[in-house]
């Protein structure tokens, strides 16, 4: 290992490289045959590799990481710590290992990230030992949305569409009404512009990665995950899609079709997102139904950014239950309950609006949220969204007054009142 001002495995052998591989697989808990055989190869091919006697090749370097479940970039770069940040914790990114260190990583190594990531690596200050990559790019701070026609002309000398953002799910350009699927593109392509033009980041801070397999009974804990990683815990969040755009997460309005109100799409060049989301919804469906929609795409990244996410119960589900995680954590709901001495048939109308709207959600999201953590009597609730329901017949749907922030200004004090019954 390197010193703590150095870079993961500064100035290791190839030797070294067997030994971060192996370390990688058993802290991921994974067995030396069962790696190989996601990987597709034997169990003497991946002994041969930790043990130093073999160099896999490029694809099959791939395929471990695919299997192992972590970006390739990580692993190509030979740093078992960088397996503490891919978890959520802080540290150098590995691309900025190769930034300031760049003379300590195997040529093999270097040749291995250019073939992949030359796009998203090239505008990395320090990157000029990089084969074929143009100089003048070298001097980004940060990897930029420059990359882009890098991408677009690799693609066209291959004879291939130039790179665009794939669906996660199932609504995609295609699925949209031509007129829609239009206005999504000049508005992508307005965005990469402006990001061009402003030489800013385009990859997100947030991970998109995580090492265990997603399935409908981890979205409480995936998303608890998430919200340390975004460092906000169980932070009470108002306004959870600017939170998504501070950590990098593009979020773009359209003029999307009635019940399309968000859809996600995956950026594969620069490892990020695009959350499309309806400009005619009320915030508070927006903000769930992009917390969704990003549920949606965790899956599709841990899946292998492949195929598509499909459209069943089991999966609307997680999703559902992910962004009502995110939006009202657990803990924070509890100690609202403590704080103001409600009991499970507390509740009334003007409270429930009230409430709500601190979590910046749908009044019938947050019931069912109280109910299943045990904070809102079944009865109560089921009475509660039928007047919901009854209000938005009368209304033309949306959601009931007060509808802004301002109307819960000095909030607590307020909440006291209502509760007092004065």
């Amino acid at each position: 290992m390197g010193k703590p001002d150095e870079p993961p495995h500064a100035g290791e052998t190839a030797g070294d490289f067997g030994k971060t591989l192996r370390d990688w697989r058993e802290r991921l808990g994974l067995r030396q045959g069962d790696l190989a055989k996601k990987s597709g190869m034997s169990s003497a091919q991946l002994c041969h590799i930790e043990k130093s006697r073999n160099m896999p090749s490029v694809r099959t370097l791939q395929r471990i990481a695919d299997a192992l479940g972590v970006p390739f970039a990580r692993l190509a770069a030979g740093a078992t710590e960088a397996l503490d940040e891919f978890r959520g914790e802080s540290v150098p990114l590995v691309e900025e290992s190769f930034a300031a260190h760049p003379r300590h990583h195997l040529p093999r190594l270097q040749a291995m990230v250019h073939h992949f990531l030359a796009p998203r690596d090239a505008a990395i200050p320090g990157n000029r030992w990089l084969a074929g990559v143009d100089a003048s790019l070298a001097e980004d701070p940060v990897p930029t949305s420059r990359a882009y026609p890098m991408e677009a002309a690799r693609a066209r000398r291959e004879g291939s569409d130039p790179a665009f953002p794939r669906p996660v799910g199932t609504v995609s350009l295609a699925t949209l009404p031509a007129e829609a699927s239009a206005q999504v593109r000049s508005r992508i392509a307005e965005y990469r512009d402006l990001e061009r033009r402003a030489r800013v980041p385009v990859q997100p801070s947030l991970s998109l990665d995580y090492p265990a397999e997603i399935r409908a009974g981890d979205a409480e804990a995936l998303a608890g995950a998430v919200r340390r990683a975004a460092g906000i815990a169980d932070a009470v969040i108002f306004d959870s899609i600017a939170l998504l755009e501070n950590k990098g997460i593009r979020v773009v309005a359209a003029d999307l079709p009635e019940g399309v109100d968000a859809f996600a799409l995956w950026d594969a060049p620069v490892r990020n997102l695009w959350l499309m989301v309806r400009k005619a919804a009320p915030d508070e469906r927006q903000q769930l139904r992009a917390l969704s929609e990003f549920a949606t795409a965790l899956q599709f990244v841990a899946n292998g950014a492949n195929e598509p996410v499909q459209d069943t119960p089991r999966n609307r589900r997680f999703a559902q239950d992910f962004a009502e995680a995110f939006l009202m954590p657990a803990a924070a709901l509890r100690e609202l309950c403590y704080r103001f001495g409600l009991g499970d048939g507390d509740w009334t109308w003007e409270l429930l609006l009230r409430e709500k709207h601190r979590y910046g959600v749908p009044a019938e999201s947050f019931a069912r949220r109280l109910e299943s953590l045990g904070l809102l009597r079944p009865s109560l609730r089921q009475e509660l969204v039928r007047r919901l329901r009854a209000w938005r017949d009368v209304h033309g749907g949306g959601e009931p007054e007060p509808s802004h922030r301002k109307d819960i200004r000095h909030s607590r004090f307020g909440d006291l009142k209502l509760l007092a019954g004065g």
